[in-house]
């Protein structure tokens, strides 16, 4: 990609020219995000056991899931090449498009040190488990608004129940609105060969209740100060499909939300780190795991970052 080039696509420049912020954020997302993984990156990636992965079904709507395995189960055997070593967790849609060509985004997560990093990629490779890809946008993220938890047992996943809806069960309603973590999986209206028109999913925390249930078919939660790079929100300006996934820590349970997302403008008073917008979803299907999750944790504090992600 040439240097005058903006690595942003065209519903995240109109978003921040709309916010006054697109020449700033031009020269930072030139020298923020790469076409390869530093090699800090690359060892952090190696010591994770979970990640995060936005990846589009069949109809070409995005979810967000989660993948695991030991440490080293992802690997880089260049800083062009990402390798994960895993299979579905229960309760994962059958149908992702995960084949040779297809966009694909993850996020590590290290809950324990709050540390994260992103990547965008492509596939090249997916055959036995091993899904192989090549980076097409890679940055690091602040630790903002991550709360400190600790890995405490491994899971047995033999029990897990997985139940779908249309609509939010009250229990539902109750993990969501105690929930200070959840992951937003989005799309470019085209995915193409620009390594700018992928699939994108970001991390959003806060103190618990900072998501709301506005009824069983609605989810909501407000924008917080942060890069204003606006991956996510210039994603939903060009395309509304997104999917979340919503972790209890402690019981394992993943919850993952398919919706159609639109921005609201005068959610609060924009004083910060609240920044007078937010995202309203409205539910099209609930699928509910419980016990999905191959890893359970304890609290540890609530980090002084907080609330919230940009």
């Amino acid at each position: 990609m040439a240097a005058k080039d903006s690595v942003f696509h065209p519903g995240e420049q109109q978003l921040q020219q709309k916010l006054g912020v697109a020449e700033r954020q031009h020269e930072m997302g030139l020298r923020l995000i790469r076409d390869y993984m530093p090699d800090q990156h690359r060892e952090f990636f190696a010591m994770l056991r979970t990640v995060h992965v936005g990846a589009v079904d069949a109809t070409g709507h995005p979810w967000a899931i989660m993948r695991s395995g030991d440490a080293g189960f992802m690997a880089s055997p260049n800083d062009k090449t990402l390798r994960i070593a895993s299979q579905p967790l229960p309760g994962e849609p059958p149908d992702l498009e995960l084949s040779v060509g297809a966009k694909i985004s993850i996020v590590g997560i290290q809950f324990e040190t709050c540390r994260r990093n992103r990547l965008n990629a492509t596939v090249t490779s997916h055959a036995g488990g091993l899904l192989e890809m090549r980076v097409d946008q890679s940055y690091g993220n602040c630790p903002k608004y991550i709360q400190v938890r600790n890995p405490v047992a491994d899971a047995d996943l033999a029990k897990v129940v997985v139940t779908e809806s249309a609509v939010l069960s009250p229990e539902d309603t109750a993990l969501i609105v105690a929930s200070d973590t959840l992951l937003i999986a989005s799309r470019a209206k085209e995915l193409g060969d620009d390594p700018r028109a992928g699939v994108d999913i970001n991390h959003r925390g806060g103190m618990p209740g900072f998501v709301s249930v506005l009824d069983a078919a609605t989810i909501q939660f407000p924008d917080y100060k942060g890069n204003n790079f606006y991956n996510t929100f210039g994603n939903v300006v060009t395309d509304d499909r997104v999917g979340l996934q919503f972790l209890d820590f402690e019981t394992g349970t993943l919850l993952n939300v398919k919706g159609h997302a639109s921005l609201v403008e005068d959610l609060n008073d924009g004083a910060l780190p609240l920044m007078g917008r937010g995202l309203r979803i409205r539910v099209a299907h609930v699928r509910r795991s419980e016990g999905a999750a191959p890893i359970r944790y304890e609290f540890g504090e609530f980090s002084d970052r907080n609330p919230q992600t940009g």
